[in-house]
């Protein structure tokens, strides 16, 4: 009998346990997506393989792989051309692969690997390479501000003015570049350059037509949480009682100020600044790409670890996967364990050995029992000490 009750006890105490064990890892944010020199080898390399997967014909598979460096080079995607030439390892024919990686053992890294991979292409397609893209091997360390083109912004009073002026005449308007405009300018707080990269890249990627719908439902939520249109609407018609229109800059960049609400407006910019780490990664193009790959804001955190451990290769990956979430898979984020975790799994695993104890202990009666029956099955004295059975057989009607 008590067998049965400790095995029930633990029974119910570890779903408890487990329970507690998300509670804490989801309250405390113990399981994080961030970068470490430990996962991004492995993650490197879960991503070289979905980019391997895409090769068809086993029998020709350096002229696939030479095509696909060849059309992202005519399609002017030097980060999805180089991500698919440093995935080369996984993508040619065995002899052809083992010396990318031998170039990746002598520890130059990816220029290494840039420069051997090259020396795989067809003689076209490799001066086609050198002539668009700036090679691993001679990109500067820091970049001068002569050589640093400038950088696309969001940040211009026109069009802030020129959308709140349509966003005031039609209600039904997207309002979701107007606010991103508005943040670009600083009208919700500090901004930094890579949150400014963020804004550029997702107001980019929402006009694409593979967007995900559900991610797209979700900004504008939080959008319309950090800057109400409503909201805006009434403080620019009260700011333009006075002087002007509700539509100019001068009545439309205070009615947006006044209408930000702060808290939400900090988690917009802390996702702009995940999109411009991305978009930093890889390249405002990749960015886009990528971003048709999350389907809620959460996924975010990986897709930003994607691009700081695999960067070209996630982008080359982004572009010719499916939208099936086998590409944010690939990144796996890390466990911190505290008391309070430690403790619940602790109580989880004293569950699972108390089941397990209880059922082996029951296994073991059950076995001796069985023996002893054998043992003494010609012993009459054993016999009579056993309790009888009975049967229906036994009875019969009066």
């Amino acid at each position: 009998m008590w067998i049965g009750l400790v095995f029930n006890l633990c029974l119910l105490l570890l779903p408890l346990a487990a329970a507690a064990g998300v509670f804490i890892i989801s309250r405390d944010r113990l399981y994080a997506y961030e970068y470490s020199e430990a996962g991004a080898r492995s993650i490197i390399d879960r991503v070289e393989k979905l980019n391997a997967s895409l090769i068809q014909v086993d029998f020709d598979r350096q002229r696939q792989w030479d095509n696909m460096v060849a059309m992202e080079l005519m399609a002017n995607d030097s980060s999805a051309a180089r991500g698919f030439l440093l995935s080369g390892a996984t993508m040619l024919p065995p002899r052809s692969a083992e010396l990318l990686r031998h170039a990746a053992s002598e520890g130059a890294g990816d220029a290494a690997i840039e420069v051997a991979a090259l020396q795989l292409l067809l003689p076209g397609t490799r001066e086609r390479y050198q002539a668009n893209v700036q090679l691993l091997s001679l990109r500067p360390n820091t970049a001068t501000a002569t050589s640093t083109p400038a950088a696309a912004t969001l940040a211009d009073p026109r069009d802030f003015e020129l959308m709140a002026r349509a966003l005031l005449a039609e209600p039904e308007t997207d309002p979701l570049q107007f606010v991103l405009t508005g943040f670009s300018l600083g009208l919700a707080g500090d901004m930094s350059a890579r949150m400014n990269d963020g804004a550029v890249a997702l107001v980019a990627a929402a006009r694409r037509e593979d967007f995900p719908e559900q991610l797209a439902t979700e900004l504008r939520t939080l959008l319309a949480q950090a800057m109400p249109v409503e909201s805006f609407r009434t403080a620019a018609r009260l700011s333009a009682e006075e002087r002007g229109q509700p539509g100019d800059f001068d009545n439309a960049s205070v009615a947006f100020a006044a209408s930000v609400n702060l808290e939400a407006a900090a988690r917009v910019r802390a996702l702009l600044a995940q999109i411009g780490d991305i978009s930093a990664a890889t390249s405002p193009v990749a960015a886009e790409t990528l971003l048709t790959h999350a389907s809620t804001t959460n996924d975010l955190t990986r897709l930003r670890l994607l691009a700081l451990t695999a960067g070209d290769r996630a982008a080359a990956a982004a572009k010719r996967l499916p939208r099936d979430g086998r590409l944010l898979l690939a990144a796996r984020g890390e466990l911190t364990f505290n008391r309070d975790l430690t403790l619940a799994l602790a109580a989880m695993a004293l569950s699972i050995a108390g089941m397990l104890a209880m059922i082996l202990l029951k296994a073991f009666q059950g076995a001796r029992d069985g023996i002893r029956r054998l043992n003494h099955e010609d012993d009459p004295e054993y016999e009579d000490s056993e309790l009888l059975e009975i049967s229906t057989n036994n009875w019969r009607p009066l």
